[in-house]
């Protein structure tokens, strides 16, 4: 995250989030991550704008513009990047005036898109030869020692053009893996009509 450091006027705008209740804030970052993958294309600025003045957002005018830029900025430098979730939930803590409600949303909504990427990105390599899958269980944070976690190990084995075996492996939360159920039904679903 060093690059994105020195753009102080990228970090002063994240700290604006303050004033953002949390409803709205998700709904925002959701829209954000679709238009920037390219799975949404009616992602409007001035929409968020016209939402801050309807719910009466305790910001400026001259802030609302500089709240949405940044947000938009930091998405587009974390996708460039590739940055660990981790070490993203870290930076924004120790850089930024975030409230942790919105930390913790943004860095869920961020690995939840990037894992769902890189999984496209992963089956554009080449040939699936195997696919092979583990639930595991690992123990909860400090803040909740007692608690367990459940977490999903997709193994991808793929073949590229020279015949070269690749593996990959990706974790994924429960949530995340019901959204890459769904993508898959809906994949089925197309498919059947096809067939048809």
């Amino acid at each position: 995250m060093e690059n994105y450091v020195y753009d102080i006027d990228s970090i002063r705008g994240l700290n604006l989030t303050l004033k953002i209740p949390l409803p709205i804030y998700s709904y925002l970052v959701e829209e954000i991550f679709k238009f920037t993958l390219g799975t949404y294309n009616t992602f409007s600025k001035q929409q968020f704008l016209q939402i801050f003045e309807r719910e009466s957002i305790d910001l400026k005018q001259s802030e609302q513009l500089f709240a949405l830029n940044s947000q938009i900025y930091l998405v587009r430098f974390l996708q460039k990047y590739g940055i660990q979730y981790d070490n993203l939930n870290r930076w924004l803590k120790d850089n930024t005036l975030m409230p942790e409600t919105h930390r913790e949303f943004f860095v869920q909504e961020y690995q939840k898109n990037m894992n769902s990427d890189q999984i496209k990105k992963i089956l554009s390599l080449g040939k699936l030869k195997e696919l092979k899958w583990t639930i595991n269980q690992y123990a909860g944070d400090a803040k909740y020692p007692k608690l367990t976690k459940i977490y999903i190990l997709l193994e991808f084995n793929i073949q590229d053009e020279s015949g070269d075996l690749h593996k990959q492996l990706i974790n994924l939360t429960l949530q995340e893996f019901k959204v890459l159920q769904q993508e898959f039904k809906e994949i089925g679903e197309i498919l059947r009509s096809f067939s048809q």
